[in-house]
């Protein structure tokens, strides 16, 4: 499974926003569909913003190594 895979099974939507944000990515939940978090460079970029904020770091980190582990 891949983080994509993972954050759009939990409700994570990447949608365009301005460059003017710093970025043309954004995401936004299903959880919390009225907020919106912009201004990355790369759909990779907002996954990994979102599984930090989800998660913390460390555990955000662990959670990927599990993912790569899973898709051996």
């Amino acid at each position: 499974m891949t983080l994509e895979e993972f954050a759009q099974g939990a409700g994570v939507r990447i949608c365009h926003c301005d460059s003017e944000w710093g970025g043309n990515f954004a995401y936004t939940t299903t959880d919390h569909p009225n907020s919106t978090v912009k201004g990355f460079k790369t759909k990779k970029a907002a996954y990994l913003d979102w599984l930090e904020d989800m998660f913390g770091k460390t555990t955000g980190q662990a959670v990927l190594k599990l993912l790569k582990e899973k898709g051996k």
